[in-house]
């Protein structure tokens, strides 16, 4: 799926609890499309456990804006069932021989759900708009590869000669309306699997200019290419799409979908109970019981998620300046008995960034839970004993019940082990999510953020979140030139053997620097109606399962 990036927290914001399940719930906002009005009967409701902070396509970067906005746009590629790239919007496309330029085919006839044509001339200005230094969106670094684009991002606007000669040098032009030719800065073969990302999905020119900075928020300027199309917006609570009857592959079988934000699992799970709910989020604390129920046990959907979850540490605040702390904090987690006992083995502990099966993952002890090593590295730290160690603020999500007890579980664990001083710093989830997007207000530790894959490579692992001018990185401080300088290479190489082993080497040195002390890998789990059918999961489904191949294919009989 879109990575939503992430931050993702495990904690996330409530809603009206008494209006799960009641149809045009709230003051929200209407877009009537020609595929009508859905009918309870044919609508898929969905748990959401955070509703969007913002649903731009050029500026969202979690997993929850990411899901709402792959239904309803599309980008000129996309990952199927098996994550292999295929024709979405472009219908062909093919490299120069140096693999400097890639050329996409826009298919013929391709619409909005408005009836108006889609050229490649969206894709062009979604790609400048995304480069745009007055955009400045976080997945902005992933389109560095285009020619230009980075020295277009780094343009002072209000240098207006500087920022005109910026955008007319852009790598992207649509010669025709079926044309869209891609300069890059070096062969990258990953590069048509970048095309499917959020960043390239046709928001409309006219309709963002005519809405403003907000412009997302009002359905009417939400029109899309996508199999589904936002027809109302609950603001906090809902989001209700509808099928597109004009989508190049067909119209999908659900008359629409619902994405309703409910942040309690307990809540959520009473709602699925009654009826109001056909797909939910399980909470670990759950499992236990839910196996124990024979109802529930055969309606319980699991599977691994291609995500890596970290201690989410700000490098610039004290004391996580010093490496020794950081490896101490690592040294300090018990992993096996947080995934075990305190997620109820819903997660398998990591050392390391990239996933057990992914491409570029390696395999480490180093830093693992190791109490005596952990106190030594406090007495080898420039603090010198853990009583000269500044206290330590663990952040975590006030709204949601679950978060509490895990937070009150990690302090007292780092507390008994390093003797050092921690506090607990609750503060409500979508505060806590703005607050980690900018190094500013980071907080010293919050619990936890981390990674949901966008395709399969080790590039978007590594160079699209740790190189020093990501989003991800300065959010937390972390910049190393030597780990920019690998996966500069690696991103450049052709060769697929000498291309792994350069990541293999920058992950081994993003784990020697412990940029925040990773934790673990997710097992994905959901509760699914038996009335749900015709969906695959993936790895990449971070929201719910189906969410990355299975648009068309949902069904569902009450």
């Amino acid at each position: 799926m879109l990575a939503l990036i992430l931050p993702i927290f495990a904690a996330c914001s409530g809603t009206n609890k008494s209006d799960i399940g009641s149809p045009r719930a709230g003051n929200g906002t209407t877009n009537t499309t020609p595929s009508g009005t859905t009918t309870s009967r044919q609508t898929l409701r969905i748990q959401q456990a955070a509703y969007p902070i913002i649903l731009d396509p050029q500026k969202s970067v979690r997993t929850n804006e990411g899901a709402v906005l792959g239904l309803n746009y599309e980008g000129l590629t996309r990952l199927d069932k098996d994550l292999k790239t295929v024709p979405a919007a472009a219908e062909s496309w093919e490299f120069n021989p140096e693999q400097s330029q890639v050329t996409f085919h826009i298919r013929e006839g391709l619409t909005y759900s408005d009836g108006a044509p889609v050229t490649a001339e969206n894709f062009r200005y979604a790609i400048q708009r995304t480069c745009d230094p007055n955009t400045a969106g976080g997945y902005q670094a992933i389109l560095f590869d285009i020619a230009g684009c980075q020295a277009f991002a780094k343009t002072a606007p209000t240098d207006t000669a500087g920022y005109e000669a910026a955008k007319a040098a852009l790598g992207v032009k649509a010669p025709d309306p079926r044309t869209l030719v891609v300069q890059l800065t070096h062969p990258a073969p990953y590069f048509v699997t970048v095309a499917s990302l959020q960043v390239f999905y046709p928001a409309r020119e006219d309709l963002i200019k005519k809405g403003g900075e907000s412009w997302w928020k009002d359905p009417a300027n939400q029109i899309g290419n996508g199999p589904f199309q936002i027809t109302r917006i609950d603001p906090g609570q809902r989001i209700t799409l509808t099928a597109n009857d004009r989508y190049w592959a067909g119209r999908p079988k659900l008359a629409g979908i619902e994405l309703i934000t409910e942040g309690q699992s307990s809540v959520a799970l009473q709602a699925y109970r009654a009826g109001q709910l056909d797909i939910i989020g399980v909470d670990p604390s759950q499992l236990p019981a839910i196996k124990d129920d024979p109802n529930l046990a055969n309606q319980l959907v699991t599977y691994p998620g291609a995500e890596t979850y970290a201690m989410d540490i700000n490098l610039k605040q004290e004391p996580f300046q010093d490496r020794k702390i950081r490896e101490a904090f690592s040294e300090a987690f018990d992993r096996k008995t947080y995934c075990e006992e305190i997620r109820g083995g819903s997660c398998s502990p990591t050392l390391s960034w990239i996933p057990p099966g992914i491409p570029g993952a390696i395999q480490t002890d180093k830093y693992g839970y190791n109490p005596a090593a952990a106190k030594q590295a406090i007495l080898d730290s420039s603090y010198g004993s853990p009583d000269k160690v500044p206290e330590v603020k663990i952040s975590y999500a006030s709204d949601d019940p679950i978060a509490q007890p895990r937070a009150v579980w990690l302090a007292g664990q780092l507390q008994n082990v390093l003797g050092i001083k921690i506090a607990l710093d609750p503060i409500e989830a979508k505060t806590l999510q703005a607050m980690t997007a900018e190094n500013a207000s980071h907080p010293q530790l919050a619990i936890y953020s981390g990674w949901a894959e966008d395709y399969p490579d080790p590039q978007n692992w590594l160079s699209i979140n740790w190189k020093c001018d990501t989003a991800f990185a300065r959010a937390r401080g972390y910049c190393n030139p030597e780990f920019d300088r690998i996966v500069d290479q690696a991103d450049h190489e052709i060769d697929p053997v000498k291309r792994l082993s350069l990541y293999e080497q920058a992950g081994r040195i993003l784990v020697d620097d412990v940029p925040g002390p990773f934790a673990y890998n997710p097992v994905k789990s959901f509760l699914v109606k038996p009335g749900v059918t015709g969906y695959s999961t993936t790895p990449e489904d971070t929201d719910w399962p189906g969410q990355r191949a299975s648009a068309l294919t949902f069904t569902i009989s009450r």
